[in-house]
C-alpha cells in the first residue's frame, strides 16, 4: 500500500508575512534561535506535532532534537489545524495521474501535492515524506478549473491510469476526484491555501 495523502485547509498568505521570513533567515543563519523566539512569542497557539496539545511556556521539554525541521513542524501549526485532515487518502496517486491527462491549467502536481519550499540545499519537509503548499492566490482558478472539467468526467469518466497498478475502480477514482473538488471548495470559502503531506 502506497502512503496516506493528507491535506489541511492552511492560512499561506499569513504564513507568508510572518514564518516564511524566519524560516529562511535560520536556514542561512543555521540558527534556530528565530524559531525558538517565534514558537515561544505563540505559547497557547501553537501545537505539538507528537499530541495535538496546545504547548505551554515549558514546550522545549517535548522536544525530540530540536532541529529546524522540528521547530518548522511546530511553527507551522500556527496556520492550520493538525486534527482536520482534508486528504485524498490512498487515491491521490491514481488520481495525479488521471488528471495529467486532463486539460488544467497547472501540472497535476501542484493540485495534489502543493509546491515545496526551498532554501538553497535545504527542502522544508519536517516529516521526511513530503510537504507541499497551495498558495490561496491560485485556490480560486484551481477549484474553478476542478469544477470545470466535472461535467466531462462525469460523462466520460476519469482517464484510467491503469487499474492494476494503483488497485482502484473508476468509481473510487471519481469518488477521489470528489473529495479534491471539496478540499478546494473549503480553500475557496475560506480564502486560504492548502498544506498537503503524507
Amino acid at each position: 500500500m502506497g502512503m496516506e495523502h493528507k491535506a489541511y485547509l492552511f492560512d499561506t498568505n499569513r504564513f507568508d508575512r510572518e514564518l516564511k521570513p524566519v524560516i529562511n533567515t535560520s536556514v542561512l543563519l543555521s540558527d534556530t534561535k528565530g524559531l525558538e523566539d517565534f514558537i515561544s512569542s505563540h505559547v497557547g497557539e501553537v501545537r505539538s506535532v507528537y499530541t495535538g496539545e496546545l504547548l505551554g511556556i515549558d514546550w522545549k521539554n517535548s522536544l525530540e532534537n530540536g532541529g529546524i525541521q522540528e521547530l518548522c513542524d511546530i511553527a507551522l501549526t500556527l496556520y492550520y489545524s493538525p486534527d482536520e485532515d482534508m486528504g485524498l487518502s490512498y487515491g491521490w496517486d491514481a488520481l495525479n495521474e488521471a488528471l495529467s491527462m486532463t486539460s488544467i491549467k497547472f501540472p497535476s502536481d501542484y493540485y495534489i501535492l502543493g509546491e515545496s519550499i526551498e532554501y538553497g540545499s535545504f527542502q522544508l519537509d519536517p516529516g521526511g515524506l513530503g510537504l507541499g503548499f497551495v498558495y490561496s492566490k491560485d485556490i480560486a482558478i484551481m477549484y474553478n478549473d476542478l469544477v470545470s472539467i466535472k461535467s466531462a468526467l462525469n460523462h466520460n469518466g476519469l482517464p484510467d491510469p491503469n487499474a492494476v497498478l494503483y488497485q482502484l475502480t473508476k468509481s473510487e477514482l471519481l469518488e477521489t476526484y470528489n473529495e479534491l473538488v471539496l478540499l478546494y471548495s473549503a480553500a475557496y470559502e475560506k480564502k486560504w491555501g492548502l498544506l498537503m503531506t503524507f
